[in-house]
């Protein structure tokens, strides 16, 4: 089956064991030496409509990708999953929480 980016970026991502629905595919790493998928990203869920930051992103192995159907792609096992964070955490009025040592505030 061929699959266009797009068309990508619109299926649900499934553990199968449990039936959990983990997220729509947000992104994916491409390995510019062989032109081979090396990976998917979720992008978190984002913490009040966005203002509070967003979770950390999770990296799925292309590898780990069990089945991508018309609709969804299967994974086994969300042990295999990795996690990001592309985005620092932010606390209420735009301070990073006490695990990140630097402060940011909104300008």
């Amino acid at each position: 089956m061929k699959c266009t980016l797009t068309e990508l970026k619109h299926k649900e991502i499934i553990e199968t064991k449990t039936g959990t629905m983990l997220g729509k595919i947000s992104d994916i790493e491409i390995d510019t030496d062989d032109a081979s998928v090396v990976s998917v990203i979720v992008y978190g869920r984002p913490r009040l409509f966005g203002i509070l930051g967003r979770d950390s992103d999770m990296i799925i192995r292309y590898s780990d990708i069990d089945l991508v159907g018309r609709d969804a792609v299967l994974i086994s096992s969300d042990e295999k999953l990795s996690w990001r964070d592309q985005q620092p955490r932010l606390g209420f009025i735009g301070k990073q929480t006490p695990d990140n040592e630097s402060q940011t505030v909104f300008a």
